[in-house]
């Protein structure tokens, strides 16, 4: 390991995106970069483990790291040099349209805005590697043995032994455009050797979401646009994927293509004539029977154009959501993570139902965080055994693909641990509104127990946290983003704010402090309360709504509760709902889109923020409860603040990711169309400047900054100023000096009287009243407020 160079204050970005990684950031035993130490080469891949949570301790024990010594994984780096060796020997031993792909891919006079990140190539590279060259060479041949360990190590039932290939990709980096380079290489080799059984006739992409699946739309080939010479929408087209010479052959694509949520595999139950008999009849268990589909009924339901028998290959889209937990017990296992369990464990079940009715060719996972969870009756928090590909966050953050997160590192507490900021939840979750508390609240109003709405209290340390963050946001947002992002300027729409909360009824009550509310009182009069902060407030001066409320409340019972979109709604966003249409009926059909529920346009606006002439394209603040923990893309995201438990660094990163991605891909010292501003440039390597997320309550391990943070000011020209010498005895100013000061009392005694005041305590040991944010990535450091 050799020292490099100390890092730039003004730019902690190392690497250039579209290169494999030359240095990085030197990282102790504890997780902890060292922003002084830059080691040249390439990030080596070791586990990072974090132990499991013990309730006795609290929720902060979750980030201590255990002794993963013992636990050998060096498939990935074994991958990387067998592939690096093969990518430098000209990709040899693969078939001339794997050939054609990957020199158009990879054409290094490509101007940079055709350009895949290293990030990006590397996974397609493994994949095709894995596919058609390793099994000819010893290495390759290990490796695949490796590989083949890790997937008969899931059970001892062969018909639960899948051909799973993960790449582990940090949110940001580009997994969508992967999926659609893999879907052609497969699409165009078979239509080219048809008798060669590497390559997949159908491709199954399953989401976790609706949200994530109709993002995933960017997959189908836009046989309209295309048809009419427009520009397309599709990833094939948009990120020039496809060499000219097989222009033509992907029109039949979609044919081939599913793209649908793991909750379609779930059986219905049968309507109509096609229920049995014994639909509703006492079962042995004492319960009521349901006629369910049979998994050839949902396998016609869902994939009714992919033939049986025929090769498929699967995509599993944020693939942490499938996988076989060991045990099926509830002991010491949260109740979030076993609701994931369940969940990992019905996607599962679907790929091994699929898997007895289609020969796959093999099934690709891809995640930023391919980790079992606790009670899944595998070490919680380590990666799946079939990851072969891996470019973390901190690699991404050093290669500029995302942006760069500032935590509290500092405040003027006694603390001695943390900057209480860090970890707000685990400072105040006994005085927040718990769970069910909405529930309780509604059944007393409905019984005559309660009349009037009452005023959201949250916790004096909750609210200073939001004044001092809301503080931070508006300077932000007014002058210090223009101090340190290069096209700051430039960005038209808001930055965003996020709370991601741990129940409703929290997220209820926050939203109303942040946004205001209104209610009627006992004489049907209309009562206004205000938001807290004018930016997020949903009502004007008046007390009236505004026009396009910049503040949303999402969760599901948010959704529940809005039942039908308003007119008015509908009214103001017209223009924006026959857009949203007109992409709908694209995806889905005319019939479809003419059907379109309340729901998915709410959705849509969550969907949305931050885009322009899109429904969400005014949001500037977003309470949640869990579900933007991922597959949301919003990239105008500058704040979160978390107010939730967090059990591990899973999550962490997680629900840091939503605003870790970049608003632009500009490059240093080149124009738009990617061509060198000045000479110096035309060396052709290229640099992103940095951006920045501003992140409290989401205890990072990672990213911990230690000790000799400097603050350093924006750098501004400036000159000297001095008197001139002919005017100094003229002008100059003198000023007396103080030898003491005397105490008068005055002969009244004061007196004070306390007695009518409702008891407060104040403990200024433990309320931050500033806080500094500040990046291991940069010796800088934030005020927060």
């Amino acid at each position: 390991m050799t020292k490099a160079s100390a890092a730039s204050d003004r730019d902690p970005i190392l690497n250039d995106p579209y290169q494999e990684p030359e240095a990085y950031y030197r990282t102790d035993h504890e997780g902890k970069l060292d922003y002084d130490q830059v080691v040249k080469g390439r990030r080596p891949f070791s586990v990072d483990l974090p132990s499991i949570p013990d309730r006795a301790k609290g929720q902060r024990s979750a980030f201590d790291l255990a002794d993963f010594a013992a636990q050998e994984f060096d498939l990935v780096n074994l991958v990387r040099q067998e592939v690096g060796a093969w990518r430098n020997g000209g990709y040899t031993n693969v078939t001339r349209v794997t050939r054609d792909l990957l020199l158009f891919w990879f054409n290094e006079d490509k101007p940079p805005t055709s350009k895949l990140f290293f990030a990006q190539r590397e996974a397609i590279e493994t994949a095709i590697y894995l596919n058609e060259v390793a099994q000819g060479s010893n290495p390759g041949q290990n490796i695949l043995r490796k590989l083949r360990e890790q997937q008969l190590a899931v059970s001892d039932d062969a018909n639960q032994q899948l051909p799973r290939t993960a790449f582990k990709m940090a949110t940001g980096t580009g997994k969508t455009v992967v999926m659609a380079a893999l879907i052609l290489y497969h699409y165009l080799n078979r239509r080219e050797y048809r008798g060669d059984v590497r390559f997949a006739d159908y491709f199954l992409i399953i989401a976790p979401g609706i949200t994530i699946r109709d993002r995933l739309g960017v997959l189908r080939v836009d046989e309209a646009h295309r048809n009419n010479k427009q520009k397309s929408v599709d990833y094939y087209t948009e990120r020039s994927l496809v060499p000219p010479q097989y222009n033509t052959f992907i029109d039949g694509l979609n044919a081939h293509l599913v793209i649908t949520n793991y909750h379609a595999f779930m059986p219905r139950t049968l309507q109509g004539n096609k229920k049995s008999p014994f639909d509703g009849k006492i079962g042995a268990d004492g319960k009521k029977t349901q006629a369910l589909e049979s998994f050839d009924q949902v396998v016609k339901r869902v994939m009714s154009n992919l033939k049986p028998g025929r090769r498929l290959l699967v995509l599993n889209d944020e693939a942490h959501h499938c996988y076989r937990p060991k045990s099926e017990t509830k002991a010491n296992t949260d109740f979030e993570e076993h609701d994931e369990n369940e969940r990992a464990a019905v996607w599962f079940t679907g790929l091994t139902e699929i898997a007895q009715r289609y020969k796959l060719t093999g099934v690709y996972d891809l995640s930023a965080t391919p980790y079992y969870l606790k009670g899944s009756g595998y070490v919680p928090y380590t990666l799946f055994g079939w990851v072969v590909s891996e470019f973390g966050l901190i690699e991404a953050i050093e290669s500029g693909l995302v942006k760069i997160p500032y935590l509290p590192i500092a405040d003027d507490t006694q603390e001695l641990t943390e900057p209480v900021l860090k970890n707000l939840y685990e400072h105040t979750y006994k005085q927040l509104p718990r769970k069910g508390q909405k529930k309780e609240k509604r059944l007393a109003k409905k019984e005559g127990r309660a009349r009037n709405e009452e005023l959201p209290d949250m916790p004096p340390l909750v609210k200073g946290a939001l004044d001092q963050f809301h503080q931070h946001y508006n300077n932000y947002e007014k002058g210090l983003r223009a101090a340190y992002e290069e096209r700051s300027t430039l960005f038209t729409q808001p930055p965003v704010f996020i709370v991601v909360c741990q129940n409703t009824s929290m997220s209820r009550e926050l939203f109303k402090f942040i946004a205001g509310f209104e209610y009627e009182d006992e004489k049907g009069n209309r009562i206004v309360h205000k938001g807290e902060f004018e930016v997020f407030n949903n009502y004007d001066q008046f007390g009236r709504p505004k026009h396009k409320a910049p503040t949303l409340l999402i969760d599901s019972d948010a959704l529940e509760d809005s039942g039908q979109v308003s007119d008015e709604f509908r009214k103001v966003f017209a223009a924006e709902i026959a857009e949203f249409k007109k992409e709908y009926a694209r995806l889905y059909g005319q019939g479809a889109a003419d059907e379109i529920a309340d729901g998915e346009l709410l959705r849509e606006v969550v969907n949305t923020v931050g885009k322009p002439g899109k429904l969400g394209a005014h949001i500037r603040c977003v309470v949640s409860v869990s579900m933007l923990t991922e597959g949301w893309d919003a990239n105008t995201v500058t704040h979160i603040m978390g107010l939730r438990a967090f059990g591990s660094q899973l999550l962490c990163e997680q629900v840091a990711g939503r605003a870790l991605r970049r608003r632009e891909y500009f490059l240093q010292g080149y124009d738009k169309d990617g061509q060198p501003t000045n000479e110096e440039r035309k060396i052709k390597r290229y640099k992103f400047p940095p951006e920045y997320a501003h992140i409290i309550g989401v205890p990072f391990k990672m990213f911990r900054s230690g000790s000799g943070v400097q603050t350093i000011a924006p750098q501004t020209k400036g000159e000297h100023i001095t008197a001139l010498e002919e005017r100094q005895s003229e002008h100059e100013i003198k000023f007396l000096n103080v030898d003491g000061y005397k105490k008068v009392v005055l002969p009244e005694t004061l007196r004070h009287d306390f007695s009518k005041l409702a008891p407060y305590e104040f403990d200024g040991s433990k309320f931050p009243l500033n806080t500094d944010l500040g990046s291991a990535f940069r010796r800088t450091s934030r005020p927060c407020g």
